[in-house]
C-alpha cells in the first residue's frame, strides 16, 4: 500500500523534511514530504533507514490510550496541580542551561530545529538506540523533579549552548486498572529513581573542551532540565503520573501557541494548523544559516588597492568656442539669461552698467540686448524662435534695385468730411451710381475700385467714409495710398472730419491734392476754404506753396477732367515702381462674411502678383485663393500690383489693415498663423506694471459708493471694417456713470447663438445691414430679447446714447409754490394735531413737501399728512384761504409757526451734463491742488 513520506518519517522517528532531504540523495524523485511512495519504494527506504513497517503499529494505539487516560483522570489530582503550580512559578525565573557530553554528541545526526518562546526543541536521533534518548518532560513536573534540576543547575558554571532533544513516544505498556494506592506507589518509585540518576551523573566526568554549535537559547522551565537528566526509569513512572502530566501539558500548549502545540508529536487537527506546521518547518530550516547570536554573519568583501600615481591639481577648463552659444526663443527674462550665461544675476546687472543698462531681474531682453550682454562674456546669441520671413520669403530691394522696376498705377484715396461729395466725385468718374446704393447717401465702407481715363491709363481709387466713427479706416487709407484727393465743400469749408483727414495726411507723409466742390451753388466761397487750409499749412500754388488746388463740381463733372490731370502729374513725379514678378503681397481693404460664399476680403495687391490657387496668410487668417473678383464683378485668373480684388476661400474674416503674403503650401500657412496666435496670447498674458499714487487712493475713496452701470450690447455688421468703426464709436460714450459693453460681435448673420447669450447677460442685439436668421428671430420672441437692426451707422450710436441718458440717474431741484400761517391748533383723537392755518402765499398743494419754520428756525421737514378745508378733503388751496394741514408723525404745531410747501422737480440728464459735471469738477480739484501747493 502506498504511503506519504511524512507518514514513514513518524515510524521512522525523525523529521519529515530531513528523510525528504535524505531520500533525493539517494535519488528518489521526491518534491516535498506530501509525496507518496509505492510498495516497492517504502521496502527500500525502510531497508535503508533500518526499520520494519510493522514496528510503528504499538506505538499509535498507545497514544490513543494514553488520552483515555487524560481524560479517566481529569479530577484525580486537584490539590497536586495546585502546588505544582506554584512551584513552576518560582522556579521559572531560573534557566538552566547544560553541555552535552560525547555519548550524546555522538548520538546527534541531523540539524537542530528551533521553535518560538516555551517550544521543545527537539533533535531526531537513529532509531537504533532509542532507549538512550533523553527526554524533555513539560515544565509542570512534580516536586521532587525541580528540586533535582536544582541542584543540578549549581553544578553547571559554564554553558556553551542549548542541547537539542526530541521527545519520543511512549513505550511503557497501558495499564488497564489505576488506583490511587499504585499511584502514590508509583510517585515513591520515581522519586528514588530520579535520586539515584543524580548521584550517577555527578560521578560521571563532565567534558566542557568540545566545542558545541550554539544559537540564540529559548526560554525553558528548568523543569526540563531536570527531567531531561533523569533515567530511563522515569519513562516507566506510574500512570497517574502520566495522566497528570498529560493534564498540565495540554493547558501548556494553550498557553504557548499553535507552534508549541504543533512540536508536541501530534497530528494537525484542522488545516490551519497544517499550514502552521509548514511555516515552522522552513523557519526552522532557516536557523542552519544561522549564526550563534541568532543572527546572519556578514563579511565584507575586501578589493584590492591600485595606485592611481600622486594627485593632480585641479585644472580650470574653458568651453570651446563651438559651445559658447545661448539659444534663445525671441528673448528672455535677465534671470534667465544670466542662467544659461552660467553667471550670477548680479554680476551680469552690474557687468550691464558697461553699456549704460540698468536691468532687474525680471525684465525681458530682446534677442538684439541680449547679444550685446553675451558678448561681454564672449558668447553669442542664436534666436531659434519661428521666423515668418524666412517661410514667406520677403526680400528687401536696394534703391538701384528700385529704379529698375517697371511704373505701376497709382493708387488714390479719396477723403473729407461726410456728405461733401466724396462718392459722387468717385460715381462720375467710374460713371456708375455708387452713392445712390449707400444707405443715407453716406459711405459705409472703403471702396476699391480701379478705373480706366480717356488717356488709358489705370487708377485705382479708394473711397473712405467720412463719418467720424469711420476714422481708423480713413488712417487706414492714408497709409496704403500713394495720393490724396481731399474733398472740402466750397459752401461748408472745414469740418471736423476734414481737419482729422489733414492730420492723418501729414502723419502718413502722403501727397494731398485739394478738390473744392459743389462750385456750383450760389454760397459757393473757394477763397475761404483756402484760407481755412492755411492753419494746417496748406498753401495753394497760387499763393506760392506747393499744393494743388482744383476747383470741381462733381454733380455736373466742372473741372473733374483737370482734376485727374493734376493726379497723374503728381504719379509722374513720385515714380511709382513695383516688381510684377515674383510672390504677392498687399494689404486689406475690407473683409465681410456673404451666405452661400463665406468670408470675402477685399485685398490691394502692392507688389507681386496674386494668382488664384495660390496659398495666402492674411493677419491671423490662411486658405487658398479660390476665387479672384476685381470692383466689376468680372473673375480674373491673377491680380497684378495695384489692383484690387476680393477673394474667396479664408478660413475666417480678416480685419483690415492685415498684410498678404503667398506660401508655399497650407501646412506652412498654418505654422505662421498658429506663430502669430501664440505671440498675440502672450502679450495679452504678460502682466501689466501699474504704478499707484496717492492721488488715485483718494479718487478711488470718493467714488466708492457709486457703482457703474453697464449697457451690454451684441453687434453684427456686414463688414469687418464697419464693426470696428461700431465698436470704437460705442465704447467711448461712457463716463463714470455709464458704460457701454461690446459682450460680443463680429461680421455675419444674427444666429440663436447671439439670442442665447443675450438672453444670458441681459443684452441688446444690434444688427448693422444685417438681419437674423428665421430661427434666431423666433427664439428672440420666446425670450423677450430685443433685436434692432440699421442701416445708417449715426442712427445707431444716437439710439445708444439715448439709451446711456435713460440710465443716468436724474437731477432732482427744489420748486418753491407756498406758504400759509398757523392761526389755531386743533387736537384730533386718532389723527393728531391740526393746524387751522391761512395760505399767505402761494398755494398748498396735496403731496408736496412742507417745512415747518419758528421765528426762521426749520423745526420739520416732511410730508404732508392732510390738506382740509373744512371738512373736507382738497388737492389745492390759493392763497388767501383757509385750511387745516396735518404733519406726518409731527404734532408739535403752535400758533405763529409757518409752513413752507416746495415740490421736487425731476431733471433727465444728458451725457453732455455729466461731461460738463465731471470737467467741473477735475478744474475744482486742479485748483483745490493748485491753492494747497502754494499754502
Amino acid at each position: 500500500m502506498p504511503k506519504k513520506i511524512f507518514e514513514i518519517a513518524k515510524e521512522l522517528d525523525m523529521g519529515a523534511i530531513d528523510l525528504v532531504e535524505k531520500l533525493k540523495d539517494e535519488g528518489f524523485n521526491v518534491r516535498n514530504h506530501m509525496a507518496s511512495l509505492d510498495d516497492a519504494d517504502v521496502e527500500k527506504v525502510m531497508a535503508k533507514f533500518g526499520a520494519p513497517v510493522e514496528e510503528k503499529s504499538a506505538p499509535k494505539t498507545k497514544k490513543k490510550t494514553t488520552k483515555k487516560k487524560k481524560v479517566v483522570k481529569k479530577s484525580a489530582t486537584t490539590t497536586k496541580k495546585k502546588t505544582t503550580k506554584k512551584k513552576a512559578v518560582v522556579t521559572k525565573k531560573k534557566t538552566v542551561i547544560r553541555k552535552k557530553g560525547d555519548a550524546e554528541m555522538a548520538e546527534e545526526d541531523t540539524t537542530p530545529e528551533v521553535v518560538a518562546s516555551e517550544a521543545v526543541v527537539e533533535e531526531e536521533k537513529p532509531k537504533a538506540t532509542p532507549k538512550t534518548r533523553i527526554v524533555k518532560k513539560d515544565a509542570k513536573s512534580e516536586g521532587p523533579k525541580e528540586e533535582a534540576a536544582e541542584n543540578k543547575s549549581e553544578s553547571l558554571k559554564e554553558a556553551f549552548g542549548l542541547r537539542v532533544v526530541s521527545r519520543p513516544e511512549e513505550e511503557a505498556e497501558d495499564s488497564q486498572d489505576e488506583s490511587s494506592s499504585s499511584e502514590v506507589a508509583a510517585k515513591t518509585a520515581e522519586s528514588d529513581d530520579s535520586k539515584s540518576s543524580s548521584q550517577k551523573k555527578d560521578d560521571e566526568p563532565e567534558l566542557y573542551k568540545e566545542k558545541v554549535h550554539t544559537f540564540t537559547p529559548v526560554f525553558i522551565p528548568e523543569k526540563k532540565e531536570a527531567s531531561s537528566d533523569s533515567s530511563d526509569g522515569e519513562q516507566s513512572s506510574s500512570s497517574s503520573d502520566d495522566s497528570e502530566d498529560g493534564k498540565k501539558e495540554k493547558d501548556s500548549k494553550k498557553r504557548l501557541g499553535g507552534l508549541a502545540s504543533m512540536m508536541s508529536g501530534k497530528k494537525s487537527a484542522s488545516k490551519s494548523q497544517t499550514l502552521n506546521q509548514a511555516r515552522a518547518d522552513s523557519e526552522l530550516k532557516s536557523y542552519a544559516a544561522l549564526s550563534g547570536t541568532g543572527r546572519p554573519i556578514y563579511t565584507q568583501v575586501k578589493r584590492k588597492k591600485s595606485y592611481s600615481g600622486p594627485t593632480k591639481d585641479t585644472e580650470i577648463t574653458e568651453v570651446k568656442e563651438s559651445k559658447r552659444v545661448v539659444k534663445l526663443h525671441g528673448g528672455a527674462t535677465a534671470k534667465d539669461l544670466a542662467k544659461k550665461l552660467s553667471i550670477k544675476l548680479k554680476e551680469m546687472i552690474d557687468k550691464a552698467l558697461d553699456l549704460n543698462l540698468l536691468i532687474k531681474g525680471e525684465d525681458y531682453i530682446g534677442i538684439k540686448l541680449a547679444s550685446e550682454i553675451a558678448n561681454l562674456y564672449d558668447y553669442r546669441v542664436e534666436d531659434i524662435s519661428f521666423n515668418e520671413d524666412e517661410v514667406i520669403g520677403k526680400e528687401k530691394l536696394s534703391a538701384e534695385d528700385k529704379e529698375k522696376l517697371p511704373l505701376r498705377n497709382p493708387i488714390i484715396t479719396i477723403m473729407g468730411h461726410v456728405d461733401h461729395g466724396k462718392t459722387t466725385l468717385l460715381d462720375y468718374i467710374r460713371n456708375a451710381k455708387v452713392a445712390s446704393g449707400e444707405a443715407g447717401g453716406i459711405t459705409q465702407h472703403i471702396g476699391a475700385y480701379s478705373v480706366k481715363t480717356e488717356s488709358g491709363k489705370k487708377l485705382t481709387f479708394l473711397d473712405t467714409p467720412g463719418h467720424a466713427a469711420f476714422a481708423n479706416m480713413r488712417q487706414r487709407g492714408a497709409n496704403i495710398t500713394d495720393v490724396v484727393i481731399l474733398v472740402v465743400a466750397a459752401d461748408d469749408g472745414v469740418m471736423p472730419q476734414t481737419r482729422e483727414s489733414v492730420r492723418f495726411v501729414q502723419e502718413a507723409g502722403v501727397p494731398l491734392i485739394v478738390a473744392i466742390n459743389k462750385m456750383d451753388k450760389d454760397s459757393a466761397n473757394p477763397d475761404r476754404v483756402k484760407n481755412e487750409l492755411t492753419e494746417f499749412h496748406i498753401t495753394p500754388e497760387e499763393w506760392g506753396g506747393d499744393t494743388q488746388m482744383v476747383p470741381i463740381s462733381a454733380l455736373n463733372g466742372d473741372g473733374v477732367d483737370d482734376l485727374l490731370e493734376a493726379v497723374a502729374l503728381q504719379a509722374e513725379m513720385l515714380e511709382l515702381r513695383a516688381e510684377p514678378k515674383g510672390s504677392a503681397h498687399g494689404v486689406v481693404i475690407e473683409s465681410k462674411v456673404e451666405p452661400g460664399r463665406g468670408p470675402v476680403a477685399t485685398l490691394l495687391v502692392q507688389t507681386g502678383t496674386l494668382k488664384k490657387g495660390d496659398s495666402i496668410v492674411v493677419g491671423e487668417s490662411y486658405g487658398r485663393a479660390r476665387s479672384l473678383v476685381d470692383s466689376t464683378g468680372k473673375e480674373l485668373k491673377s491680380a497684378g500690383p495695384s489692383t484690387p480684388v476680393q477673394v474667396l476661400g479664408l478660413n475666417e474674416a480678416p480685419s483690415p489693415g492685415d498684410e498678404l503674403a503667398v506660401v508655399k503650401n497650407e501646412r506652412e500657412a498654418k505654422k505662421i498663423v498658429q506663430n502669430r496666435i501664440d505671440d498675440r496670447k502672450k502679450l495679452e498674458n504678460m502682466p501689466k506694471k501699474s504704478t499707484v499714487s496717492l492721488e488715485d487712493f483718494f479718487a478711488s475713496a470718493a467714488g466708492e459708493g457709486t457703482e457703474t452701470k453697464t449697457l451690454n450690447i451684441i453687434v453684427r455688421s456686414d463688414v469687418q471694417g464697419s464693426f470696428e468703426a461700431i465698436k470704437g464709436s460705442l465704447e467711448n460714450l461712457g463716463n463714470s456713470e455709464v458704460e457701454v459693453k461690446l459682450i460680443s460681435g463680429g461680421v455675419g448673420p444674427i444666429s440663436e447663438s447671439d439670442v442665447q447669450l443675450a438672453d444670458a447677460s441681459d443684452a441688446i442685439i444690434m444688427g448693422f445691414n444685417m438681419r437674423p436668421v428665421t430661427s434666431a428671430r423666433r427664439m428672440a420672441e420666446d425670450k423677450g430679447i430685443e433685436i434692432r437692426t440699421y442701416s445708417i451707422i449715426y442712427k445707431l450710436i444716437d439710439d445708444v446714447t439715448l439709451a446711456l441718458e435713460g440710465m443716468l440717474d436724474p437731477e432732482f431741484s427744489e420748486k418753491y409754490i407756498g406758504r400759509a400761517e398757523v392761526k389755531e391748533t386743533f387736537s384730533v383723537p386718532k389723527i393728531g394735531v391740526i393746524a387751522g392755518s391761512v395760505v399767505i402765499d402761494g398755494s398748498i398743494q396735496v403731496g408736496c413737501q412742507v417745512r415747518l419754520l419758528r421765528e426762521g428756525k426749520i423745526i420739520f421737514d416732511g410730508k404732508m399728512s392732510s390738506l382740509k378745508r373744512f371738512k373736507d378733503d382738497v388737492k389745492e388751496v390759493k392763497s388767501g384761504y383757509e385750511c387745516g394741514v396735518g404733519l406726518e408723525g409731527y404734532n408739535d404745531i403752535k400758533v405763529g409757526d409757518l409752513f413752507e410747501a416746495y415740490i421736487m422737480e425731476e431733471k433727465k440728464r444728458s451725457l453732455e451734463d455729466v461731461a460738463k459735471e465731471e470737467a467741473i469738477a477735475a478744474s475744482r480739484k486742479e485748483k483745490e491742488e493748485a491753492d494747497s501747493s502754494h499754502a
